[in-house]
């Protein structure tokens, strides 16, 4: 690993007193595992998973992305690419806590940090880390070459349009196995059959890509990530001049899909309901409609709606109203606060409808709670 990364993450992390790791995407492993929180974390999660598609969703969000883990901590991934815009390693920041201290049941001395400074430390990322790290690339062109010529069964000069509906099959089936080894026999066929002509390579290989984003769809993967991949790809294989550079790039394409379609359902879930509820808990005494939430996350108001209501066993509408009416008991205990101010700064434009689900959430009317003192 370049020795300068090394001397920038030292620095950085001194100066923000966050921990910084560098991740390797290949072996998917950090550098140093015996000093990541993650490794030691008592949720048992699948962390590698979750930093391996923090760092994939940098590349596709300007050269950073911000993520929450399963435990509801903050993390911050820049990509490191090499001279074929093909992503190595990944530099990950964090565990960070953002938002109120009180929303954690265990802070583990965590550094806590408003939002904005979370932004701006993602932007001082991507800007010292980002640049190119070149790299030799030719072992892993000739593994990626060998493990296609290897799985080559089909000898006819014929395009193998049965291994295609098999391939369907297995992404639409969740077999990612038997994905990988179909994806394995359909490339050395584009590769080996082709006579090594490049626009003939490049055809087949977006033909292959279109092949891949409809059956993960059609297998329950979301429309929007699939097709915002598809869309790179498109772009970037025109780029290539050479066989050997499309050869790497092919495989790293290969490896991102099938962990988007395979393995970061459970990972995407989680890092999207976390970014859902800490909009609105930062937005909670604005107005707040689906829209404005879905544009947040970038996704349709369906899908949202669908995945929250599966998660969290609420919709939501009811949550916000959850955390309007939890917010408004502790505003009750302030009487200066007039019941009408306390409907306002809790994002009810309409007192009685603040005290109709006040009286349906807590059994008592928001007047006879302040009376009670919050004793009931």
């Amino acid at each position: 690993m370049n020795e300068l990364i090394e001397k920038y993450i030292s620095h950085f992390s001194k100066l923000f007193e966050v921990d910084c790791n560098i991740f390797d995407i290949r072996l998917k492993s950090f550098s140093d595992m015996e000093k990541l929180f993650c490794a030691s974390c008592p949720n048992k999660c699948d962390y590698i998973n979750t930093h391996l598609y923090g760092c994939y969703e940098s590349v596709r969000w300007d050269n950073k992305y911000i993520y929450y883990c399963p435990m509801g901590f903050i993390f911050i991934a820049v990509p490191i690419l090499n001279e074929l815009d093909i992503m190595d390693y990944g530099i990950i920041s964090g565990p960070i806590l953002m938002g109120n201290i009180e929303d954690f049941d265990e802070t583990y001395n965590l550094p806590n940090m408003h939002t904005s400074k979370v932004n701006h430390l993602a932007e001082i990322m991507s800007a010292v880390f980002a640049p190119r790290l070149k790299a030799n690339n030719n072992d892993f062109t000739e593994g990626f070459l060998n493990d296609i010529y290897k799985s080559l069964e089909v000898t006819s000069e014929d395009y193998p349009i049965g291994l295609e509906k098999e391939l369907q099959n297995s992404i639409i089936e969740h077999d990612s196995k038997m994905s990988r080894e179909l994806l394995n026999k359909l490339l050395g066929h584009i590769f080996f059959h082709s006579n090594s002509d490049l626009n003939i390579i490049k055809s087949r290989t977006l033909e292959l890509i279109v092949l891949l984003s409809r059956s993960a769809i059609e297998g329950g993967a979301n429309v929007n990530q699939i097709f915002a991949l598809n869309n790179n790809y498109i772009k970037e294989v025109e780029q290539f001049q050479t066989l050997e550079n499309l050869s790497v790039w092919m495989a790293s394409v290969i490896n991102r899909f099938v962990s988007y379609v395979f393995e970061f359902n459970d990972v995407k879930h989680t890092d999207m309901i976390y970014k859902i509820t800490a909009y609105i808990k930062e937005n909670y005494m604005k107005k707040i409609s689906l829209d404005d939430i879905a544009n947040h996350v970038y996704l349709s108001r369906s899908y949202l709606s669908k995945i929250f209501k599966e998660e969290m066993d609420i919709s939501i509408t009811n949550y916000i109203n959850k955390i309007r009416i939890d917010k408004s008991k502790i505003l009750l205990l302030d009487i200066s606060l007039s019941l009408v101010d306390v409907a306002n700064l809790t994002g009810f434009d309409d007192q009685s409808y603040f005290t109709k689900l006040f009286r349906k959430a807590v059994g008592v009317s928001p007047g006879k709670y302040r009376e009670k003192h919050g004793k009931i």
